[in-house]
């Protein structure tokens, strides 16, 4: 039997949030799901290392109360990883797991139980995930609870303040898509990227700030700062860099610099616009091999240009569909592995190419490259380690 207009999870879910208390958005989508029969809903988040994802509410949902759900090897991690509904049939009805996410910017799993699966009721769950992103997203605005749920151990100040600074970890448009991991996810202080797209123009760039720590996360939030002025303010490439430079000059702990590279990729020329500031190259691959690398002169540290000038070469590159690009900073090549060994460009290049060949989705392409990374230095890493991926999909113009 069709579903009644009024029934409909999400006009359930949009009229109950407009009253709702922002930390009771589980027994917001609880109400938006009982007009399809639905149940014991679970909402589980992503946690902040992205390798389990936290249940809510911790209460009694099928006679036990939810676990925390691992990535790998459960039903709620292949609904997050594959971003498609799942359902399975038991004595109790139908369970179902629903990704949650909002464009590119996958946030966790809706699970509850229904008295019955087909086409019609597969649309209306899976529409409900994705009107549940955005409205998630938005209650975090007024409680704390969402921020909470994505903790499994205590946050130092200066990860709090680097976390608060980044854009969504994922965003896909005009065949471009972005994604971006920190880590160690609770201690992280210095690294940072940012992203913004702009009249078809995703701007992008990815900062390592001096030394570790809360100096370092408050030098990072003076200099995204610096970068966002500057973007808005239509600067080129090179007029970026020298006001971030300036910036950073202005801070009062010294030294005071920061590595970084900083890019734009014009959707309709499919062009990639790049330059280093004392910060690693990017790694290019393109049909599962790595593309070599023009020799280029890099800009000096942004912070130090009193030294010299911090603009170095821009670098240009026409990318064709399904090429990726690899952004990196030296706290992934720098990890040491347990023989004393470092894990090394050549090594993040290899692996890199191996998930392009797969056909990886950005997000998990990144999120694979800095767990092995983690893995492969014993779970200690000697610096913080930021990824952020690109990947072309789009088709040239004629």
């Amino acid at each position: 039997m069709p579903i009644d207009a009024r029934d409909r999870p999400v006009t359930r879910l949009l009229l109950a949030h407009q009253t709702a208390q922002p930390d009771a958005f589980v027994d917001t989508l609880a109400t938006a799901v009982t007009g399809i029969g639905g149940r014991d809903v679970v909402l589980f988040l992503i946690d902040y290392a992205n390798v389990a994802l936290t249940p809510h509410p911790d209460t009694l949902v099928h006679g036990s109360e939810p676990e925390v759900a691992s990535l790998d090897g459960s039903m709620v991690g292949r609904a997050f990883t594959s971003s498609s509904a799942l359902a399975l049939e038991r004595a109790d009805g139908w369970h179902v797991w629903v990704p949650v996410s909002e464009q590119s910017n996958r946030l966790g799993v809706l699970a509850m139980t229904l008295s019955r699966w087909d086409e019609e009721i597969e649309f209306l769950v899976t529409e409900l995930g994705l009107a549940a992103a955005p409205l998630l997203l938005a209650s975090a605005q007024y409680t704390d609870l969402p921020h909470l749920l994505r903790r499994r151990q205590d946050m130092g100040l200066a990860a709090e303040m680097q976390w608060s600074l980044l854009p969504p970890l994922a965003f896909s448009a005009a065949g471009v898509t972005i994604a971006g991991l920190l880590e160690p996810a609770y201690e992280v202080g210095g690294d940072c990227f940012d992203y913004a797209f702009n009249a078809g123009c995703l701007e992008f760039a990815v900062l390592d700030t001096v030394g570790h720590g809360l100096s370092s996360a408050v030098l990072a939030a003076l200099l995204i700062g610096a970068y966002r002025h500057g973007r808005r303010a239509g600067d080129t490439l090179s007029e970026l860099a020298s006001r971030i430079d300036a910036a950073a000059r202005t801070f009062p702990g010294l030294p005071a610099f920061a590595t970084a590279i900083i890019g734009r990729l014009d959707t309709f020329a499919t062009t990639l616009t790049w330059m280093t500031c004392g910060h690693p190259v990017p790694i290019v691959v393109r049909d599962g091999s790595i593309l070599s690398q023009p020799a280029v002169k890099p800009g000096l540290p942004l912070g130090i240009g009193g030294l010299g000038p911090v603009v170095g070469d821009i670098v240009e590159l026409r990318l064709q569909p399904g090429d990726g690009v690899l952004l990196y900073t030296d706290g992934v090549t720098d990890s040491l592995m347990p023989d004393g060994a470092a894990f090394g460009e050549d090594r993040l290049a290899d692996l890199l190419a191996r998930e392009h060949a797969a056909g990886a989705s950005p997000h998990e392409v990144v999120r694979r490259l800095l767990r092995t990374a983690i893995e492969h230095s014993g779970n200690r890493l000697r610096d913080d380690a930021t990824m952020v991926y690109l990947r072309w999909d789009g088709t040239p113009p004629d």
